[in-house]
């Protein structure tokens, strides 16, 4: 019983030396996974202070700010697997020479797209700490990684998402919205300027996202 007790904490100890909180000063640091989790994969965390100085939890809310790409976010992907049917259909209407992994990449990064939700709020269910290159876990920095409750969505990358107002820190969902709505018709009138895009593009983007402009 006496070695039970020493073993449990001895393992409570062990576990205690890894962060449960993680911060952006971390990241910066390029700390790896194992050094703030204690696995080379990453793991779980219990909170994390971002570069906003916001502390987020498990239950804490995030506002979706305006697609990067201006139609499909890039630190934001569908985590379902509903993809997997899809491709899987297409796997039969095509030409077994075709049919190889290239082709179900990019057919799963297709499925994965989450499209425009601007404005809306998701709560996080889960925070991870993962490596950014999971190719080079050990020695690589980490990236935090957002599981949401709402959708079967995920953040890929928590900063790279704040840094590219994919996510908004404003308090008011609705403001933060047509900020970014305001900052998006700015990027097509300049295209618009630079005739990369046609009057009747512009008219149609500007329609869009006026309607979320105060």
């Amino acid at each position: 019983m006496k070695k039970f007790f020493l073993f449990a904490l001895c393992f409570t100890l062990f576990l205690g030396t890894y962060a449960q909180t993680v911060t952006y000063q971390d990241i910066q640091q390029q700390k790896s996974a194992k050094e703030l989790t204690g696995r080379n994969g990453g793991d779980e965390i219990s909170a994390y202070v971002a570069s906003n100085g916001i502390t987020y939890k498990k239950g804490s809310s995030i506002t979706y700010g305006y697609p990067t790409s201006g139609k499909y976010y890039l630190y934001f992907k569908d985590v379902t697997g509903s993809w997997v049917g899809n491709i899987a259909e297409e796997t039969t209407n095509t030409n077994n020479n075709n049919n190889n992994a290239a082709t179900h990449a990019a057919n799963q990064e297709v499925y994965e797209r989450v499209a425009n939700r601007a404005g809306g709020v998701a709560t996080i269910k889960k925070i991870l700490c993962q490596p950014v290159d999971p190719f080079n876990r050990k020695t690589s920095g980490c990236k935090i990684y957002l599981v949401l409750n709402r959708g079967g969505l995920a953040c890929t990358n928590f900063e790279e998402a704040l840094a590219t107002s994919e996510i908004l820190t404003k308090a008011n969902p609705d403001d933060a919205a047509s900020e970014a709505a305001l900052q998006e018709l700015k990027k097509w009138k300049e295209k618009l300027d630079l005739q990369i895009i046609t009057q009747e593009e512009y008219d149609a983007k500007k329609a869009e996202l006026m309607k979320m402009i105060k």
